[in-house]
């Protein structure tokens, strides 16, 4: 039974993995960067709530449930997702261009999305995957890093700087979490066959007479007394013949007398 509950359906990790550890390390680095580039933002409850404790507690429950339910319910793992999406999105309302703004909501609403239904079993491969998480990876990089961190005439602050690479790190994260996912081989059970009762033993009973044959039973046995009594109480055929023979002897004998007389 324990063999049967551990066995992975759909889509699992393996905890061994050095992806599964590389996104785990890389989700840590990135949640620890944000920490102390987010540090002048701690007065502002609004922004605690949505740019340090939202992401930060995503990024714990992801690996819990990655380390813990990797291999037999990786599903789990759409909660956290779904919650650095909305991290994603509320970080780009904070006034970098419309333009920029709507690129990136689209792209958090599309990794949500192909996440959840690779996981949920609407998207029967990874590579989807690993190909969004791709493209993100390389936008950040390309389109927003790499002008930040390339302008001199505009240094970036520490805290912008410490946020961006803790998204870039959050990407990276996903990205090698996705390398590591794995389908489970669908094995078809065989039937069940059918079971074979025990045996029963039937003993042979004689089968009881017909009424009618213990009627004629019965009036045979009735004519077989009546016959035997009758043979009793009449005299015996040979007998009875032979007195017959014995009387008319003596008539024979007188009629010839007769006629020798006459003559």
């Amino acid at each position: 039974m324990n063999k049967e509950a551990k066995k992975p359906r759909g889509f699992y990790v393996e905890k061994g993995s050095f992806f599964v550890h590389a996104a785990i390390i890389l989700l840590a680095l990135s949640m620890a960067v944000r920490l102390l580039g987010t540090m002048q933002l701690w007065g502002d409850m609004f922004a605690l709530a949505t740019q340090i404790a939202l992401p930060v507690a995503c990024a714990l429950l992801f690996i819990l449930f990655a380390l813990i339910f990797g291999r037999i319910a990786l599903w789990t793992t759409i909660l956290p997702v779904l919650g650095g999406a909305a991290f994603f999105i509320l970080s780009a309302t904070n006034g970098n261009g419309q333009m920029r703004m709507i690129i990136c909501i689209a792209i958090a609403f599309v990794a949500a999305f192909v996440y959840t239904a690779t996981l949920a079993g609407m998207i029967r491969t990874k590579w989807l995957n690993v190909i969004v998480f791709a493209l993100i990876l390389a936008y950040q990089i390309v389109f927003l890093a790499l002008p930040v961190f390339s302008d001199a005439q505009n240094p970036v602050s520490f805290a912008d700087g410490m946020t961006l690479l803790s998204s870039i790190g959050i990407i990276l994260a996903m990205f090698s979490f996705s390398l590591a996912i794995r389908r489970a081989r669908q094995t078809k059970e065989a039937p069940e066959l059918p079971k074979i009762k025990d045996p029963v033993v039937i003993t042979p009973e004689q089968p009881a007479a017909p009424e009618e044959d213990k009627a004629t039973a019965e009036e045979t046995g009735e004519n077989e007394c009546e016959h035997a009594s009758a043979e009793e109480t009449s005299p015996e055929p040979e007998e009875h013949a032979e007195t017959q023979l014995t009387d008319e002897l003596p008539a024979q004998e007188t009629k010839e007398k007769d006629e020798n007389t006459q003559l």
